[in-house]
């Protein structure tokens, strides 16, 4: 839903297919993105994007990174915070990894990153996955403490999504 307004003020229909193969281990989520892409277009000729999102926590050594999806079904966001006590640096980076494919190849890739830090509580029941605990830079609420609005506004994910479809429209693909 997050990609779908952005896409809808460039006017760039997006329809969500359930396509779902084997999702390759990587600290990288734009590898991961790749990896899914690379098995799509071996089947599927028509147009498509696909995402990955990672959180990479600064003093955790980048952890969970792209495992974030799992470490967030399995431990949950208090896990994160847990692991943060007794250590000042909370800093941390949403990067989401978008790729665009047709005809059956890869096309171009795009990432938007956002900074911010790890909350030291969990807040806000919107959004997903670790948007309870991740404050976006220069803010004091947590991404799902935010209105969709204001977090498509700065959110890793509306930046990649904003990137592709500026390059698609001059594109004219």
């Amino acid at each position: 839903s997050e990609m779908k307004i952005v896409l809808n003020k460039y006017k760039i229909d997006l329809r969500v297919s359930a396509i779902k193969g084997e999702e390759i281990q990587s600290f990288s989520s734009l590898k991961v993105a790749e990896s899914a892409a690379i098995n799509i277009a071996k089947t599927f000729k028509d147009r498509f994007i696909v995402e990955d999102t990672a959180l990479y926590v600064h003093s955790l050594y980048g952890f969970p990174a792209a495992y974030a999806s799992f470490v967030y079904k399995t431990l949950g966001p208090g896990a994160i915070i847990t692991l943060l006590e007794g250590r000042e640096n909370t800093k941390a980076e949403f990067h989401s990894a978008l790729v665009y494919g047709n005809n059956g190849k890869i096309r171009k890739t795009f990432v938007g990153v956002c900074e911010g830090e790890i909350s030291r509580k969990i807040k806000g029941d919107g959004g997903f996955g670790f948007d309870s605990i991740f404050m976006p830079k220069g803010h004091s609420e947590t991404f799902a403490e935010m209105s969709l609005p204001e977090k498509n506004k700065i959110s890793h994910r509306a930046k990649a999504v904003r990137i592709f479809a500026e390059w698609f429209k001059s594109n004219k693909q």
